[in-house]
């Protein structure tokens, strides 16, 4: 099986009293063994539902997700939060470190918690995987002891633990600096290419996508292989070409420089404007007057 992720016509629907609203639309993702996938997507496209349901932190209304072959969608909380423990990585943009722990204390808790290595395997592993990361020298170090740069490095240290089918990310690099930034998507670009380590990252950070080995797009909860076109001035256009959308604008308009003319021959009677002041007040409404003419 080469397949780290695979989501089969995946929706999620929140219901409000009789009203339903659709985050995700049918989508079909397949995610490989060894892939670095970014999803692209603006606030609101459903980019971060997307990643909940991979990682199985939530469920899809419809649809099913498979992890490594496996069919997860209807194991119950108990099974899947074993599951997932062992088989999905997360690295938030927040980092969600445990501060009262120090950063070889943090890598190592997943392991503890799965049951399958005992404490002193678990340090060791941990001790090795914060060399990788290059923070072996921070390994007693507390949260606030490191910048935001090692604090996400410890999380990604941390997301590896447990040698997971795949890492999900969510805007790894929103809280951090452009060095930092670099830093930890070259060390996901190593751990990928070196170690063949699948990454999913959702952003909307176009910099990431020049990273991976491929990029899909997401956008009112329908995923695309290439770029949508730009929905909003879609919509935009569509709603200034309307005849009576616009000829209402065009009578508002009209009202409006009427007042305005007035206005401004009131303010020249009472000698409240300059004549160079009045001179531009006119070309500016004859201006005005021109656009409305050309667009009739």
């Amino acid at each position: 099986m080469s397949e780290a992720l695979k989501l089969v016509d995946v929706w999620k629907i929140y219901r409000q009293g009789s009203t339903e609203y659709a985050v995700l639309k049918g989508v079909n993702l397949t995610v490989e063994r060894g892939e670095l996938l970014v999803v692209m997507g603006p606030s609101g496209s459903g980019k971060t539902t997307l990643l909940t349901i991979a990682g199985t932190l939530d469920r899809p209304s419809r649809g099913r997700v498979y992890i490594g072959g496996y069919d997860v969608t209807d194991l119950n909380e108990e099974r899947l939060a074993e599951f997932r423990s062992t088989r999905v990585g997360f690295v938030f943009q927040s980092y969600n470190l445990l501060r009262n722990y120090t950063a070889l204390e943090n890598v190592m808790l997943p392991m503890i918690f799965s049951g399958r290595y005992t404490r002193e395997e678990a340090r060791k592993r941990a001790y090795e995987l914060l060399k990788i990361i290059g923070l072996e020298e921070h390994a007693h170090k507390f949260p606030r002891q490191l910048s935001g740069g090692q604090q996400q490095r410890v999380a990604i240290a941390r997301a590896l633990a447990n040698d997971p089918e795949i890492v999900l990310m969510d805007e790894p690099t929103g809280n951090l600096d452009v060095k930092s930034s670099a830093e930890v998507m070259g060390l996901v670009k190593w751990l990928n290419e070196v170690f063949g380590q699948t990454f999913m990252i959702v952003t909307h950070n176009p910099e990431l996508a020049e990273l991976a080995s491929r990029v899909v797009y997401i956008r009112d909860g329908i995923l695309y292989d290439e770029p949508p076109k730009n929905l909003l001035n879609i919509k935009i256009m569509e709603e200034i070409c309307r005849e009576d959308y616009a000829a209402r604008l065009r009578e508002t308009q009209i009202k409006l420089l009427r007042v305005r003319a007035l206005s401004v021959k009131r303010l020249a009677k009472e000698g409240r404007i300059s004549p160079d002041e009045l001179a531009k007040e006119v070309e500016l409404l004859r201006y005005k007057i021109r656009r409305i003419k050309a667009r009739v």
